[in-house]
């Protein structure tokens, strides 16, 4: 994997990936393991509220929309409920009419599609913890 017009580290940064899907996790730690970022991982929406109130220290939530127990959208209602300064970057497979209203009205600060494209993720994430270095 290649970065070529910014180098993106964020040291120091913690982001919550809430996946249930295998093969994306795996797209996402191949994508983000040169940033240098923490990545913390959750299975459905129920472990990311949980894992967002025992960690005060996640900057950034990677949400997908469908996920077992507890989905996205009411998982991104909950945690922005309570920690409203944490970003949520909301991703799916699936556009529903109406699905990226829906994500907004929960309190998604962006919403992205699958497949995602890596330079359009990593200009995302950077936008929101804005710490990238021009080379």
């Amino acid at each position: 994997m290649e970065f070529t017009d910014v180098t993106y580290l964020w040291e120091g940064k913690t982001i919550l990936i809430a996946e249930d899907n295998e093969p994306s996790n795996i797209y996402f730690e191949a994508a983000l393991r040169k940033t240098k970022a923490n990545l913390v991982w959750a299975k459905n929406g129920v472990d990311a509220v949980e894992i967002v109130k025992e960690n005060d220290s996640i900057d950034l939530i990677l949400m997908d929309i469908n996920m077992p127990k507890m989905d996205g959208i009411e998982a991104t209602r909950i945690i922005k409920s309570l920690y409203p300064e944490i970003i949520i970057v909301v991703q799916t497979a699936f556009i529903l009419s109406g699905e990226e209203r829906m994500c907004q009205d929960a309190g998604c600060d962006e919403f992205i599609t699958k497949p995602i494209r890596l330079k359009y993720l990593l200009d995302t994430i950077n936008h929101y913890l804005a710490v990238a270095k021009e080379i």
